[in-house]
């Protein structure tokens, strides 16, 4: 008890001096905070998922700066089971022992941090939600892996699951106090370029002014990839190849959208296709790799063939090379959060941006100039579908074209292409 109790003091020091320190609680607020605050007052528990050092414990400690404002200090717990797993209840007794609060009773706000390294966390949260309406539960994790899965089965009903993603390009420069350029884009354009170059390998809250290089990449793959394949994957699944792991790696973010074929990758490897299959998957639910399928418009399916990979966040691929043209493609990817694209006869479209009905196509040029080869795709692509708008992301300068089709037997049609620069792209994204 004693340990805990000295865990317990460490993490909650708002017990004692009433206030979360501002090295904790960043002065900086990014968009998802005033989402996550609209939940707190409802019943359900909050989750927040994403990928290592995205700031998901920046946003607890500012959630409970705000808790601050208007509740006993003493009746905001906050624990993080990455320092020490124990048990919920473990951690309430121990908690009351130490301040005095009923936790049974009166009301509390409970934030756990990496939740899922609780053994049965979904069932175990459950009772206490429950049992004991006067507690309010928030918790992140670092990994999908049977989070989904697990809320699923023990919490239908009961949870909020909110994705903490990497900083956004106007997060970053907000982050940067240079949210000035993005009152006129236009005037700014060098400085904002500038600044976007910079964005591309530092798009994760502790690093963004760091200048050496060498040094970031280190810390992506010390901090993030090595921490989630050596401990966070082997802690959740058995007969974990960690070799493997760090080998597929290193394939597939050497080159980012690289076409899946199992049979052919797991002979290279000299594996069984299950223990590749198995693998692949682990880095899926860690938020290290992005799978993306092949849809089919006329049947609005999607085909296990062709599927392609990419690294989940572009800045990961960075510790493998520095290939722009894959990285310009996968910060789209990462961006839209994609899970589809469209490839049929030889031609295809890089991404397809779903929303019930609608469809948007998007594709990637690391180009300044477009030649009529660029469109093609794009064009048979709106034609066939009698779809009326497409996205170019390129190099260049913002243009639009429209064309209209008047094929005989049909009463044809209008469509417009916007070709857009990626940086402005982002800022609208």
């Amino acid at each position: 008890m004693k340990e805990i109790n000295e865990i317990l003091e460490l993490l909650n020091p708002w017990w004692k001096d009433g206030s979360v320190s501002r090295d904790l609680a960043r002065p900086y607020k990014r968009r998802v905070f005033n989402r996550l605050l609209k939940l707190v007052d409802y019943r359900q528990i909050i989750i927040l998922s994403g990928l290592r050092r995205v700031g998901k414990t920046t946003l607890l400690y500012q959630i409970i700066e705000n808790l601050l404002k208007s509740s006993d200090p003493k009746h905001v717990l906050y624990f993080n089971l990455d320092k020490s797993a124990k048990d919920l209840k473990e951690i309430l007794n121990a908690y009351e022992e130490l301040v005095g609060v009923n936790w049974k009773k009166e009301r509390i706000f409970v934030l756990i941090d990496e939740i899922a390294k609780l053994d049965s966390w979904g069932r175990k949260t459950k009772l206490i939600y429950d049992a004991f309406p006067n507690i309010k539960l928030i918790v992140s994790s670092s990994s999908s892996i049977g989070l989904e899965e697990e809320a699923v089965k023990n919490l239908a009903g009961r949870y909020f699951l909110t994705n903490i993603k990497p900083l956004s390009f106007v997060e970053f420069l907000e982050l940067k106090e240079r949210g000035e350029l993005l009152k006129n884009p236009k005037l700014w354009e060098r400085e904002i370029k500038r600044e976007f170059d910079s964005y591309l390998l530092r798009n994760l809250p502790e690093i963004i002014t760091w200048d050496d290089e060498l040094l970031i990449k280190d810390y992506l793959r010390t901090m993030i990839i090595d921490k989630v394949v050596k401990q966070d994957i082997p802690e959740r699944f058995r007969n974990v190849d960690r070799d493997l792991l760090l080998n597929l790696l290193s394939i597939f973010y050497s080159e980012p959208g690289i076409y899946l074929d199992y049979d052919s990758t797991s002979k290279k490897l000299r594996i069984s296709k299950k223990t590749l299959i198995q693998h692949i998957s682990y880095l899926e639910f860690s938020y290290l790799l992005r799978k993306i399928k092949n849809f089919r418009i006329s049947t609005s399916t999607v085909s296990r063939k062709m599927q392609r990979l990419y690294p989940y966040w572009w800045t990961l691929a960075y510790c493998y090379g520095d290939n722009y043209n894959k990285i310009m493609e996968n910060v789209v990817a990462s961006s839209i959060d994609a899970k589809h694209y469209w490839r049929k006869n030889g031609k295809e479209i890089d991404f397809l941006v779903i929303d019930g009905k609608n469809i948007l196509p998007i594709e990637v040029k690391n180009k300044k100039q477009l030649t009529k080869n660029d469109m093609k795709n794009m064009k048979y692509f709106l034609e066939k579908y009698r779809m009326e708008e497409g996205i170019i992301i390129y190099d260049g300068e913002e243009s639009e074209e429209k064309f209209t089709n008047r094929r005989q037997g049909n009463q044809g049609f209008s469509a417009r292409i916007r070709h857009i620069p990626l940086w402005k792209w982002l800022l609208e994204a």
